[in-house]
């Protein structure tokens, strides 16, 4: 019987002394990075859109670069976890 891999519950927003949203544990990695890579390719398509204006170019540019760099690793990472071994590499 393997063990499948799963996410740890982390708080990723606080607000004075609360955690107000938080990632969930328990879930199988695999869909976690499902989830990452749909929201990084929103954001590469949003400011790929935010590039073409003039008075933003250099900035979006730079933050483009970063959220493309970022999908790469997330894209690298959901390719080494098989979901069929219960999200183990």
């Amino acid at each position: 019987m393997t063990r499948s891999h799963e996410t740890l519950g982390h708080p990723f927003a606080t607000q004075g002394l609360h955690d107000v949203l938080e990632a969930c544990g328990g879930v199988p990695v695999h869909e976690s990075l499902d989830a990452a890579i749909d929201r990084l390719d929103a954001a590469v398509d949003g400011i790929r859109e935010l590039m073409q204006e003039t008075s933003v170019t250099c900035q979006a540019t730079l933050v483009f670069f970063a959220v493309e760099s970022a999908l790469a690793l997330v894209i690298a990472a959901h390719a080494g976890v098989a979901p069929t071994a219960g999200g183990a590499a």
